[in-house]
């Protein structure tokens, strides 16, 4: 990923900006995969789960696809592109300079801190969690339409930035606590700058 080129049998091909790396994880067929190491999980900016699609949702996509077609093939020709490359460069810029208050930054970085000795957490998230929860705020804040980044911008993605960066000690998986729960707790419980 940090190299921005994909190799193919052996063959390097550069990948022109923005490069964006995006992963699928299927926790039902794992069969022939393995888990990534910790540092290549952390080079990660985000982990979204996606739930099953509501009934309706699942109605939509089924004759979507199943209409007219025949196989996998999905036509993709009524899909509209909304932006372009470039304007995403200049968005990353736009959003690079978002202002934040060395407060916000202190907060961010309490709450990745945090992490590493909380109880039940085995593996805390290193700086690049701080790094990554700073950016993603930057980028909320952006999406909400201002030039500055608040507590609630932080807090409000820090579940989607630290899930994939720490690890659950076995006692708790083992009571049924998922990183979320912890992580949400830990989240009421780190101040928030006023």
């Amino acid at each position: 990923m940090q190299e921005q080129q994909v190799t193919i049998e052996g063959r390097a091909f550069m990948v022109a900006p923005p490069f964006m790396t995006l992963a699928t994880q299927n926790p039902i067929e794992q069969e022939g995969t393995y888990p990534l190491p910790e540092a290549q999980l952390d080079r990660f900016l985000l982990k979204i789960r996606i739930d099953y699609p509501t009934q309706v949702e699942e109605i939509q996509l089924v004759k979507q696809v199943t209409s007219g077609k025949s196989g996998e093939s999905l036509d993709v020709s009524a899909i509209n592109t909304i932006i372009k490359p470039e304007e995403i460069l200049i968005l990353q810029r736009i959003v690079a300079e978002l202002r934040l208050d060395d407060r916000v930054y202190d907060y961010a970085v309490k709450i990745v801190r945090n992490t590493r000795n909380w109880p039940g957490v085995s593996l805390g998230a290193g700086p690049r969690g701080s790094i990554a929860l700073i950016r993603a705020a930057r980028a909320a804040a952006l999406l909400a339409g201002r030039d500055f980044v608040i507590p609630d911008d932080v807090k409000s993605i820090a579940i989607a930035t630290l899930r994939h960066r720490i690890a659950l000690a076995p006692e708790l998986e083992i009571e049924g606590h998922n990183i979320d729960t912890v992580l949400s707790s830990l989240l009421n419980k780190v101040e928030a700058p006023r």
